[in-house]
């Protein structure tokens, strides 16, 4: 799933840290519990909500929610 895709450049919101990974919500398949084990995604679960959080540092396991939105200063409105 993310395995090909470039390291992210995405900075925790908390820390500062660039060492986040995206959160990734359903069930999961071998290769995606693969790519958990191996850090480059964090499992959210099965239930997913609209506001859940789509971000997780592993420097400092802040969690939060990403939106184009939220970049360009603007509220989210799912």
């Amino acid at each position: 799933m993310t395995g090909d895709k470039k390291k992210s450049k995405r900075k925790c919101e908390e820390c500062g840290s660039t060492d986040v990974v995206p959160i990734v919500y359903g069930y999961p398949m071998e290769e995606l519990l693969q790519e958990a084990e191996e850090g480059k995604v964090s499992l959210g679960g099965c239930c997913v909500t609209d506001d859940d959080p789509n971000w997780h540092c592993k420097a400092c396991g802040h969690e939060w929610r990403y939106t184009r939105a939220k970049r360009k200063g603007k509220p989210y409105l799912p």
